[in-house]
């Protein structure tokens, strides 16, 4: 399990990327943040049953900063990479049905299939194993009936994009981040 999370005063943009990721990352839960510190944030995740936490912060007044964390021996550890996020698209934004918007995805894969870029295999892998994710290719992922995917690919003006798809139809349904950059040294 992992928990999803916003900094403080987050904007409705925010809180709505963080409810589209809860619905599209299995067994994610989304907490609103309030007043709560990074000590509360954590000790909320243990009560949770999770060591791992995500923290979607605010720019500008949208969504800038996507930071993974840990709890390992009574210390919270934020955990490579960093995202710093250039634009978001939401579920909403797509023009699907009002049950798409709100569908919980179960069971998603990491797909592999477009991973020619050395930089964006390393983001993949990184998630894969932050969010449990299984990384395979659509080939592979049909047979074992998972209902959507995770797509990273690299982008044209920023540096890559998240992606959510549903499957069989392969229509992205959303959230797409768009990425700017990558901190790896946390």
């Amino acid at each position: 399990m992992i928990l999803l999370t916003t900094s403080h005063r987050p904007t409705r943009r925010i809180r709505s990327l963080c409810n589209d990721l809860t619905r599209s990352i299995p067994n994610s839960v989304g907490v609103n943040r309030g007043k709560m510190n990074f000590f509360d944030v954590a000790a909320k995740a243990i009560e949770l049953g999770t060591n791992k936490f995500v923290v979607v912060d605010r720019w500008k007044g949208g969504p800038g900063r996507i930071r993974f964390f840990k709890v390992m021996d009574e210390e919270i550890k934020e955990v490579a990479p960093r995202l710093y996020v250039s634009g978001v698209k939401l579920r909403r934004e797509f023009g699907t049905s009002r049950e798409e918007v709100r569908r919980v995805f179960r069971k998603v894969f990491l797909d592999m299939d477009e991973m020619g870029d050395e930089e964006i295999g390393k983001l993949a892998s990184k998630l894969s194993e932050f969010f449990e994710l299984p990384a395979l290719k659509k080939s592979e992922a049909r047979t074992l009936k998972y209902e959507a995917y995770l797509r990273i690919a690299k982008g044209e003006d920023f540096w890559a994009y998240l992606s959510f798809h549903i499957l069989p139809s392969n229509m992205e349904v959303g959230p797409r981040i768009k990425i700017s950059h990558v901190v790896w040294q946390v």
